[in-house]
């Protein structure tokens, strides 16, 4: 639904363009709206709030404001641990001024975008040339996917109202310093862990679109460029079966990403055949393992037992994944299962495509969270 109106301003008769919209619908999305109604405007400053954001929300809006390179404030919303840290990262690498919202109660919750000539040094925006205000996110389904409804607004169009809120979000948010964002990840990356693939995709955390986690399907797929967490944050790592070597032992590769993850639960070791405690849940047993880097191929290597549970299998069948996480506390520094492809692997799988942490070489998939 859209509508214009007719408005005289300082004795002169001007057409204002005023638009009520649904994106979702119809090859509608809000991310084309905003493209036009900012072209047209053409903010040397832009503000945006939004309480979720994701990796692709800011490279989409990055995409939309390069040609015009104007001054950029953030303020993102930070409950509920949805926004993701790398796309906070990545928009102060944009050099966007960004700021963490807070509400007073309840969860910082607007979204919101106005652009506008200059801004004071409490956050208002003046001569705002364009403004929307509506239910998207800053995050794929909102700019996107999702069925939303906004109200956008350019040049006389804008209530004057509108610099004045946005001026109240900046000030009473709080510098995205790195302590900050640092503390903010950990609580990102321990909330994701909890979070079955479902609610990671209803919750919106997810970029992706939801697709199969079965292995088998994910081998043909790309991996996101920028994943929603950082692996110094990470506390699992897994990767496909479907090659290894070693007789003796079950010898699996971890791809660098993967295998930082388990060298940090490690304390850091890189070395070759660094031997270490490893809980195998499945029949209750401490085995001790070796665990070591090859820079010849920059692969992490974890040799495991034969009679570990699942290994016989996974030999004869070439399939599934071998998932280490932490170790329980106070006992070994790792926990190893072999997960046979069925509902265990998929949600494995799933929460990395979900979280876009994960990555696949010419001979299996990885992933970590």
């Amino acid at each position: 639904m859209t509508y214009q109106t007719r408005k005289t301003s300082r004795g002169s008769s001007n057409m204002t363009n005023q638009q009520v919209i649904l994106s979702g619908i119809g090859g509608l999305s809000l991310s084309k709206s905003l493209r036009n109604s900012i072209k047209e405007a053409k903010p040397r400053v832009v503000g945006i709030a939004s309480a979720f954001v994701s990796n692709q929300g800011i490279r989409e809006i990055a995409d939309i404001l390069r040609d015009l390179s104007p001054e950029c404030r953030l303020i993102a919303g930070t409950d509920n641990a949805i926004t993701h840290p790398e796309a906070l990262y990545a928009a102060r690498e944009l050099g966007w001024n960004v700021r963490l919202g807070h509400a007073p109660r309840g969860i910082f919750h607007p979204k919101m975008i106005i652009g506008g000539q200059t801004v004071s040094r409490t956050g208002q925006i003046r001569k705002v040339s364009c403004l929307y205000v509506g239910s998207s996110n800053l995050t794929s389904g909102g700019l996107s996917r999702n069925l939303e409804c906004g109200f956008i607004s350019n040049d006389e169009g804008c209530p004057e109202s509108a610099a004045s809120v946005f001026a109240q979000l900046w000030e009473g948010a709080r510098l995205a310093s790195d302590a900050e964002l640092r503390n903010y990840a950990a609580r990102f990356a321990e909330a994701a862990r909890r979070r079955s693939v479902t609610e990671l995709e209803e919750l919106g955390v997810s970029d992706a679109m939801p697709t199969s986690s079965e292995s088998k399907n994910l081998r043909k797929q790309r991996s996101q460029v920028i994943p929603a967490l950082r692996t110094n944050f990470a506390m699992a790592a897994w990767a496909g079966l479907q090659s290894f070597t070693g007789d003796y032992s079950f010898q699996v590769e971890f791809p660098r990403a993967a295998g930082k993850v388990i060298a940090q639960l490690l304390g850091g070791k890189k070395q070759k055949h660094a031997r270490v405690e490893v809980s195998c849940e499945d029949d209750n047993t401490t085995r001790e393992m070796h665990y070591g880097f090859y820079s010849d191929n920059s692969m992490f290597r974890l040799n495991i037992p034969n009679d570990v549970p699942g290994v016989s299998w996974a030999r004869e069948h070439k399939d599934g994944i071998a998932y280490v996480e932490r170790g329980p506390h106070g006992g070994a520094p790792l926990k190893l299962r072999i997960f046979k492809p069925g509902a265990d692997a998929n949600e494995v799988v799933g929460r990395s495509l979900a979280l876009g942490t994960w990555g696949r070489t010419t001979t299996r998939i990885y992933g970590w969270y």
